[in-house]
């Protein structure tokens, strides 16, 4: 049975500075949501990072929102005397980060590099999230050039110029950004 100084009874002091120390709670799959609400609603201070990326759907590119750190969520206690042994039996909460006995903590400027990360790409144009980039290899995926590489010349939202070579002649050639991925996938 692990013991820790956390779960010892502590005196009520609601209304304090919350704890400088972020913990991580590593969540069931798919879970993220659930376990960050749950945690909200114990008191406890709890960001979510969310990663804005493209994906590709069967109409093209659309817009997903998703952890950027799969099954993690970071939480801490609101006020100094709020314990975090509570957090190990939160629905959606599969244990707490540990090294050893000793729970994993981060500083509040990591959090902060974080939201700051998030938030440039939550505002970034869907141009800046595309996983295509000028200069890189991709592969036709769909129709009948499929199986082809060729190099990438220009990304937009939707469309990808793309230089092949055919029969000893590079001829650029538009795509839609949904028919591509990058070589190596």
């Amino acid at each position: 049975m692990e013991t820790h100084l956390s779960t010892l009874p502590q005196p009520s002091t609601r209304g304090s500075v919350p704890s400088p120390m972020w913990y991580l709670a590593y969540t069931k799959p798919r879970q993220e949501a659930v376990a960050a609400t749950q945690l909200a609603r114990q008191g406890y201070d709890v960001y979510l990072a969310l990663y804005r990326r493209l994906r590709r759907g069967a109409d093209g590119m659309v817009e997903h929102h998703g952890p950027m750190f799969p099954r993690y969520v970071f939480f801490r206690p609101a006020h100094s005397g709020q314990s975090i042994a509570p957090v190990r039996s939160t629905i959606g909460v599969a244990g707490i980060v540990r090294f050893g006995v000793t729970p994993a903590t981060m500083g509040g400027d990591l959090i902060d590099a974080l939201r700051a990360f998030e938030a440039e790409r939550a505002h970034a144009h869907p141009a800046q999230l595309l996983a295509l980039k000028a200069g890189q290899r991709v592969t036709i995926c769909t129709g009948p050039l499929r199986g082809l590489e060729g190099l990438v010349c220009a990304a937009a939202t939707q469309r990808v110029t793309v230089l092949l070579d055919l029969m000893g002649r590079q001829p650029r050639v538009q795509f839609p950004l949904h028919h591509l991925e990058p070589v190596g996938v």
